[in-house]
């Protein structure tokens, strides 16, 4: 039986509000509440990410929250990993709109069942997702139907 994703991370709610905040010279901010407008689309290409990639993190596994330097020791895990496998990434900061909450991501160009078997082996609930022109949200601990990105669409 499914669960609700809420029963996994009580934050669920907020994912589709989520501002990705990519560390790439220069910064491409995509605010997920807004389809992506064509001038971010062509700085996301230029970035590197033009094609389908996923953003994920390694940070507070099934929602509960970890402390600073146990997020830290993971992040540089996951990065180290992603490294060795020869995946391109770009770290990318996944905000609330008030920026007062913020997990350490990774965009990286992987293939979706790659990046959910990750995110699953992460305890992540869920990732995001870039289809090449739009985001989504796709459960992996969570087990749920994707949701288009702006939700209002």
């Amino acid at each position: 039986m499914r669960s609700a994703p809420e029963q996994h991370d009580p934050d669920w709610p907020r994912y589709p509000e989520t501002i990705l905040s990519f560390s790439t010279q220069p910064v491409v901010e995509i605010d997920l509440r807004v389809i992506p407008s064509e001038s971010e689309l062509a700085k996301l290409e230029a970035a590197g990410f033009g094609e389908p990639f996923a953003v994920l993190t390694a940070f507070d596994p099934r929602g509960r929250d970890l402390s600073r330097a146990e997020n830290e020791k993971r992040r540089g895990e996951l990065d180290q990993r992603l490294i060795a496998e020869g995946y391109k990434f770009a770290h990318v900061d996944a905000c609330s709109p008030d920026r007062s909450h913020c997990e350490r991501s990774v965009a990286v160009l992987i293939p979706q069942k790659k990046a959910l078997a990750l995110a699953r082996e992460l305890e992540q609930v869920a990732i995001f997702w870039f289809d090449g022109k739009r985001f989504w949200i796709f459960g992996a601990v969570a087990e749920t139907d994707p949701l288009i990105l702006p939700r209002s669409s």
